[in-house]
């Protein structure tokens, strides 16, 4: 089974590796530590393994900016990647929400186009040397009542 929740300080080191396997050693750490401070993490557990998280920001542009999504590659295609945003979505404190995605990754691309995400421009020149394609989505006020 398969549990996407709010994450427990012990998840660092497992958030951490797997950030790793995108951003390199050097910047997983920090990088992890700084979402789990502003509580801007999701993670996925599995037989008491951290196998993906979703972390995001709310301070771009005062909007909210998914901004990395990881999932261990013998956990994709299960679901895990559309839960997080869900999740994301459900507590966004903008109406606004952004992912982005290398223009080489159709799979992201096919699951941003999927869950309702639009189009929203793109960035050039960045370190990886790929353009980076920006998607947009607008999520309904939440009632409370």
């Amino acid at each position: 089974m398969i549990e996407i929740r709010l994450p427990r300080t012990t998840d660092a080191a497992g958030c951490a590796e797997l950030a790793a396997t995108v951003t390199g050693e050097e910047r997983a750490g920090p990088f992890i530590k700084s979402h789990l401070e502003r509580h801007h993490l999701i993670v996925a557990e599995a037989n008491k393994e951290i196998v993906g998280f979703l972390a995001y920001r709310t301070d771009w542009f005062q909007c909210t900016f998914v901004s990395l999504v990881v999932v261990r590659e013998d956990f994709r295609r299960k679901g895990i990647a559309r839960e997080f945003y869900k999740s994301v979505e459900a507590v966004s404190p903008s109406p606004r929400v952004f992912s982005s995605t290398e223009e080489t990754n159709a799979a992201s691309i096919r699951m941003h186009t999927a869950l309702g995400f639009q189009p929203s421009g793109h960035v050039d020149n960045l370190p990886q040397g790929v353009r980076e394609l920006l998607f947009y989505k607008r999520i309904p006020p939440r009632s409370f009542g």
